[in-house]
């Protein structure tokens, strides 16, 4: 689905500052509108400061019904990519508190079948590796397979090393544990093992576990969101106006069929433990205050101090040859960065905006024309929560002209810090 581009004046109506502006706020309107080579569909925007939110911008549209056109709100769903590994990890380290999972037991263990690098036969593949991007395996062509299929699929014989769809590092000599690469399939294995353990549907058992019980409107499933009239299209920005990228309505996921028929343990990639959250800018608010306050929310506690420190704590550092990412990647935990203000892995300062003095902990998402942040400060409560939608292509973005961040989340941090 395609339409023509709003114009920047339509986009900055649709501000829900727009009656009594600040000076943030206009700066706020001209991301939108100008942060791109064209106008962003939606920007949604949340500063918090000793944990509690101090600044909150909704700009833009969620979607085009027809004729009609839907703001952005605080309540909107987004497709949220990558801060969902965030989640899922939450998800998972309940299970590890109640002793069923270990962290730095071999994966095969958990998911029913041997799991190896053939490069490294001996070498055990542990839960951390898959949580931290440094297990050897490899995304290849897809990391996402529908219900019918199963997680071993990915892995059978049909797949040969040095193909495009090979799932392992081929010949490059960095033996599980060693060298970072970034995932996606590994939280869809982290999603089998959750289901396997707790012998729930991975979904299912977020919202049950995770979402529920914080309070925290959305899901990994849009078959069986409690309100999907919130949920935005993410839309990709292309020659000739927007073109709906994901999440466009009617909505389309997984036939009811096919769930019916899905075996739990099987294949938790189905729902996109890795990606596939759709949450709002209200809902990663009281995540953020979840991580702040050591894993308690409204008197509820669902992780120890330690499980959280846990996910905080390093397990990969960057020495300069033994890892490669696209984002500004210094130092990563389980399913954590930390923004370090050291080189990251493509040269530049980990850093979000100038000045920066270090602190942030967090994820950043980007998928389907979306780029999204979920950073915060443990120490003083600090954060700084946001969804971009509307990007273009890949090689048609603006970089960041000091980070490995695009140009767009730099304006968005620089205006939230006030610099």
């Amino acid at each position: 689905m395609k339409f023509k581009v709003c114009s920047a004046l339509a986009l900055a109506f649709f501000s829900t500052t727009a009656l009594a502006q600040t000076a943030t706020d206009k700066k706020m309107d001209a991301v939108l509108t100008h942060g791109e080579r064209q106008p962003l569909a939606a920007l949604a925007a949340v500063k918090l400061e000793h944990g509690q939110p101090v600044y909150q911008y909704y700009g833009g549209f969620a979607r085009h019904d027809g004729a009609q056109t839907v703001p952005v709100k605080q309540e909107t769903l987004f497709r949220i990519a990558s801060i969902s590994k965030v989640v899922t990890t939450i998800g998972l380290m309940e299970l590890v508190e109640q002793g069923r999972i270990n962290l730095d037991h071999d994966v095969s263990e958990y998911l029913g079948f041997p799991l190896r690098n053939p490069d490294f036969p001996t070498t055990p593949i542990t839960v951390r590796m898959l949580l931290n991007h440094t297990s050897t395996i490899r995304d290849g062509d897809v990391y996402v397979l529908p219900p019918g299929k199963t997680v071993h699929d990915f892995f059978d014989e049909s797949h040969k090393p040095g193909s495009q769809d090979y799932h392992f590092s081929f010949h490059d000599s960095h033996a599980p544990g060693t060298y970072f690469t970034y995932c996606n399939l590994c939280y869809g294995l982290v999603g089998t093992i959750i289901e396997r353990v707790s012998g729930e549907r991975f979904d299912r058992y977020q919202k049950h576990h995770v979402l529920e019980p914080l309070k925290i409107d959305g899901g990994y499933n849009v078959a069986e969101l409690e309100h999907p009239e919130r949920l935005a299209t993410l839309y990709q920005h292309v020659p000739s106006g927007y073109e709906a990228a994901v999440d466009s309505q009617p909505l389309k996921g997984w036939s009811k069929e096919a769930l019916e028929s899905y075996k739990i343990g099987s294949n938790g990639s189905v729902f996109s433990p890795q990606g596939g959250l759709r949450i709002s800018l209200q809902g990663l608010t009281r995540l953020a205050q979840f991580m702040i306050q050591r894993g308690t929310l409204d008197g509820v506690r669902l992780l120890a101090p330690q499980s959280i420190e846990a996910m905080e704590t390093p397990t990969w550092t960057f020495n300069g040859k033994n890892g490669v990412c696209p984002y500004p990647l210094s130092v990563y935990g389980l399913s954590l960065f930390t923004l370090t203000g050291t080189k990251d892995t493509n040269g530049k300062p980990a850093i979000p905006y100038i000045g920066y003095q270090g602190g942030l902990r967090g994820h950043l998402g980007d998928a389907y024309g979306l780029h999204s942040g979920f950073w915060y400060n443990p120490q003083n409560g600090e954060a700084y929560l946001f969804a971009a939608d509307g990007y273009p292509d890949y090689e048609q973005e603006k970089t960041g002209q000091y980070s490995s961040f695009s140009r767009v989340e730099e304006e968005i941090f620089t205006t939230l810090a006030g610099k």
